[in-house]
């Protein structure tokens, strides 16, 4: 990918989602980028909280962890980032932070979602509480 900053928004049912993949580092030729993932029902909300502004419309978006919409908003967030996983170059990396009020319950509802859904290539890790995807340097077959 060639974007410093790659972002999209998703409208079901009355409320936005943004999908932010952030150019995070830099290591030889590896790139790790960096998810943030948000649920509003205003653009204006989506972006105090992204860019963390200390107002009341940032504060109270963080004390959610998904809105009054339900799951499926954000598993349609999560679907659109395997597009993006195809775009990475070989040995980039994604890291996918819970950064929800509850963050343990957020982590057992994505890492259950990997688990069933995504094709290998997901990592957790449960003490830190995220989820990243290497890509490999070697192309590797899948089968479904």
């Amino acid at each position: 990918m060639k974007y410093k900053v790659k972002t999209i928004y998703f409208k079901p049912e009355n409320t936005y989602i943004k999908l932010r993949l952030i150019k995070w580092g830099r290591l030889q030729e590896q790139t790790f980028w960096l998810l943030s993932l948000g649920i509003s029902k205003s653009k204006r909300q989506l972006n105090d909280w992204l860019n963390k502004r200390k107002n009341k419309r940032a504060k109270k978006l963080s004390a959610q962890l998904i809105g009054n919409s339900g799951l499926l908003p954000q598993l349609m967030a999560v679907r659109h980032l395997r597009v993006w996983t195809e775009e990475l170059s070989p040995g980039d990396c994604i890291f996918f932070l819970c950064e929800s009020k509850e963050k343990l319950k957020q982590f057992k509802v994505y890492s259950r979602w990997f688990k069933q859904r995504e094709i290998n290539g997901w990592h957790t890790d449960p003490d830190k509480l995220l989820f990243y995807y290497l890509k490999p340097i070697q192309p590797v077959e899948t089968s479904r």
